[in-house]
């Protein structure tokens, strides 16, 4: 296993520093952040400073001003959401000086989520996110789905296909680069510290919360409801936190990338359509960790694997989406008469694929029930409904209907 992985973020960054006074890098913590802005190949004299050194961090909050107005081409400033005064500081350096490339940020938060971010830089920055390693950074060729799937779908029927005990195994072992690296014996180690760092420093680092004993329990909660619609109501009962306050605990683990809600697809399709959004944790092999699956509990926990191998979907998704050059928006559908399908992906042009996502080796013929149901309403718009699946084979199913293995995720083409 490599050490170091290409990440394919790295085009999206430079080609945004060629044009882009700020550009910040956000996603969860350790998901590469910083090797990734350090192994940055920038023009002209760089100086990069993290907000996670003590020394570093006090001289930023004495004088943001003096800190961001350094005689570089570029500064890096890594955990920037650290000291949120900075995002002023750089306004007013890139209103007096507009070049491209100036600032280049990184944060384990939601930068856009902080009111002075938002406030100060609009118009000014460009946001990209970085998750976990796709398994296309894993294997070190680009994973293509998203661009295949809406310009080439046929080129995905010649996707290869592992056993359904892989898949389970990648999906526990999802994207954290240092997760990747370790046997699975010393995997479960990292996540437990991982959760500890989460609690002790991101959260209460955004925000200073009287039950932050509270929040791995409500993680672990979430991480036993990944793949399924969130009810508020639900989760306040079972951990005791009133819906009010457990309302903004769930948005501050929006917002430190710890759980990523897919929000339902509102049409005119049907007037029972459930608005609920669906959990996912940001990393599948996070979720299956907090429930308690390995590869040796996936066969007896069998109902958890389900959701667990669709957040796993979701995760690749939503890395491809960083150097995708289709940018579809991410759902799911499903309505009170028992129609639902687990991802639909909306094309800023208006065409619609629709994923179905089984843990399953084996495809019937319900399981086509959701995207028949989405492609008899659409009608044109209906671009393709796949199935992805552990069956090893990929087949055309009748009418832009597909069956594909889960492999076809990090499909290359060509």
């Amino acid at each position: 296993m490599p050490t170091l992985f290409d990440r394919f973020a790295t085009t999206a960054i430079l080609e945004a520093t060629s044009d882009t006074p700020v550009i910040a890098i956000n996603g969860p913590r350790q998901s590469g952040k910083s090797t990734l802005v350090a192994a940055l190949e920038l023009p002209g004299r760089v100086q990069r400073l993290t907000l996670d050194d003590d020394v570093v961090r006090h001289a930023a909050s004495s004088d943001p001003r003096g800190f961001v107005e350094r005689a570089v081409d570029c500064l890096v400033i890594d955990e920037v959401q650290l000291e949120p005064r900075l995002f002023r500081a750089m306004k007013a350096a890139v209103d007096r000086d507009r070049r491209p490339g100036r600032f280049v940020v990184t944060g384990s938060a939601r930068l856009l989520a902080a009111p002075d971010m938002a406030d100060a830089l609009v118009g000014r920055v460009e946001v990209i996110e970085l998750h976990p390693l796709s398994q296309g950074e894993i294997r070190g060729a680009p994973d293509r789905f998203i661009d295949l799937v809406f310009d080439a779908p046929d080129e995905l029927l010649r996707s290869g296909s592992l056993a359904r005990d892989d898949y389970v195994g990648l999906a526990l072992a999802g994207g954290f680069p240092d997760v990747i690296r370790r046997s699975p014996h010393r995997r479960p180690f990292w996540f437990q510290n991982y959760i500890r760092t989460i609690t002790q420093r991101v959260v209460t680092e955004m925000v200073d919360i009287d039950r932050a004993a509270e929040i791995p329990g409500l993680i672990a909660l979430l991480a036993s409801r990944s793949g399924y619609t969130l009810n508020v109501a639900s989760l306040s009962r079972e951990i005791g936190i009133p819906s009010r306050t457990l309302d903004g605990y769930l948005a501050l683990l929006v917002n430190a990338f710890v759980f990523r809600p897919v929000p339902a697809w509102s049409t005119n399709l049907s007037a029972k359509v459930v608005r609920s959004p669906k959990i996912h944790l940001v990393d599948s092999g996070l979720a299956g960790h907090l429930i308690g699956l390995t590869g040796r509990t996936a066969p007896v926990l069998e109902a958890g694997v389900g959701g667990i191998v669709e957040t796993f979907v979701v995760n690749e998704l939503d890395r491809q989406l960083v150097w995708a050059q289709n940018r579809p928006s991410i759902w799911h559908f499903r309505d009170r008469g028992g129609s639902e399908v687990d991802i639909v992906l909306e094309h800023p042009d208006g065409r619609v694929v629709a994923v179905e996502v089984k843990a399953a080796s084996t495809v019937g013929r319900s399981d086509l029930n959701g995207l028949t149901f989405l492609r008899d309403r659409l009608g044109s718009r209906f671009h393709r409904g796949i199935i992805l699946s552990a069956a090893p084979e990929a087949l055309p199913l009748g009418d832009r209907l597909l069956a594909l293995p889960l492999s076809a995720l990090w499909a290359s083409g060509g």
